[in-house]
C-alpha cells in the first residue's frame, strides 16, 4: 500500500511496512542499550547504528530510516547540526535527540534544528518509547514526554 494510500485508510505508514531506526550513539554501551530497548518494544524493526557522524549520514542516504535517535556529542559532528542535515536529506524522519545536556539552550537549538523530541539520558527510559510512538503514529501526540511544542 503506498504511504497516501494508508493515510487515507487512516493506516500509519509502521502498520504496513517494515520500520527501519537509526541510533547515532559513539558511547558504545550507550549504543547496544538504546538499541535493545527499541529492538524489544519493535521487535519487528530494523535497527542500523552508526558510531559517528559520516556513518549516520551514509546509512540515511542508504536506508532512509524513519526514525533516528541522536546524541548531541559525537565524535566528529554534533548531533544538533546532524539533524538539521538529515532533516534536509529526508523531511519525513523524525529525529529524536538523546542527550546528557538538560539546558533550554539545547532543547531550543535541537527543535529549531527540525527534532522531534529532546530526552535527556536520564529520562531515557520513561520518556523515549512515547516520543517514538508518536514519532511513528503510533499514538496521539500531546502527552508531554518530549514534544517539541
Amino acid at each position: 500500500m503506498a504511504r497516501a494510500e494508508c493515510a487515507k485508510a487512516g493506516l500509519s505508514q509502521t502498520m504496513t511496512e517494515r520500520i527501519t531506526m537509526l541510533v547515532v550513539e559513539d558511547q558504545d554501551f550507550m549504543r547496544r542499550a538504546l538499541r535493545d530497548y527499541l529492538q524489544s518494544a519493535y521487535p519487528h524493526a530494523a535497527i542500523i547504528e552508526a558510531d559517528d557522524g559520516a556513518r549516520a549520514l551514509e546509512l540515511c542516504r542508504s536506508r532512509g530510516p524513519q526514525l533516528v535517535v541522536m546524541d548531541v556529542g559525537l565524535p566528529d559532528a554534533n548531533g544538533i547540526d546532524l539533524t538539521a542535515q538529515v532533516k534536509e536529506m529526508l523531511p519525513e524522519t523524525a529525529v529524536i535527540i538523546v542527550s546528557q545536556h538538560a539546558g533550554q539552550a539545547y532543547v531550543e537549538r535541537a527543535h529549531a534544528a527540525g527534532a522531534f523530541a529532546y530526552i535527556t539520558k536520564d529520562k531515557v527510559y520513561r520518556e523515549l518509547l512515547p516520543a517514538v510512538s508518536r514519532a511513528l503514529g503510533r499514538a496521539p501526540s500531546g502527552n508531554g514526554h518530549g514534544d517539541p511544542q
